[in-house]
């Protein structure tokens, strides 16, 4: 009987995650293709910040914290570029997915930082090219903000199954037993 139960219980896991896809979760392909393109665009950011020169901007009166923050952006980007690419292989796991997500938001922000002193202390057009990647990533942000949250609600609905058919389990043992 217990076998019948341990069936009966994948059985229903099963069906949620079923109906969770099918009541809008993003497939895996898209989320594979999101990541692909993540990582396309860390590449041609990475291109473009190789043109930005900051240690020659503190000679027109820039903070030399754009060096440093220069320095951080870069490993940032190859962070990003790592998550994504692990949110390639494993799209359905929601560390991944929370990972990429935090590394894509936090190069956000120091790309905003960047492209200010790109604009005041070296180039318009380069920090034009540079803005023009970063919204491309805030779109990114959108998806994996939504997909975060249909992950999060799919699993909390299979857990909830899971605890009713465990709670359903052992009320019925407790009824065989003589509720010891």
């Amino acid at each position: 009987m217990t076998g019948m139960r341990l069936f009966l219980l994948t059985a229903a896991l099963a069906l949620a995650g079923s109906l969770s896809a099918q009541e809008g979760q993003l497939p895996s392909w898209e989320v594979e293709e999101l990541a692909a393109s993540l990582d396309e665009n860390t590449t041609k950011v990475e291109q473009i910040l190789d043109g930005v020169r900051p240690k020659e901007w503190i000679q027109d009166g820039a903070p030399e914290a754009y060096v440093t923050q220069y320095d951080e952006l870069k490993a940032d980007l190859n962070n990003l570029r790592l998550s994504a690419q692990a949110l390639g292989r494993s799209p359905e796991k929601l560390s991944v997915v929370v990972d990429t997500f935090l590394w894509l938001d936090r190069m956000g922000s120091m790309l905003g930082s960047m492209i200010e002193g790109v604009r005041r202390y070296q180039s318009g057009a380069i920090a034009d090219l540079l803005e023009s990647s970063r919204g491309s990533n805030v779109a990114a942000e959108a998806v994996l903000k939504e997909y975060m949250r249909q992950i999060v609600v799919a699993t909390e609905a299979e857990m909830e199954i899971a605890h009713h058919e465990a709670q359903r389990c052992r009320a019925s043992i407790a009824g065989r037993t003589g509720g010891r």
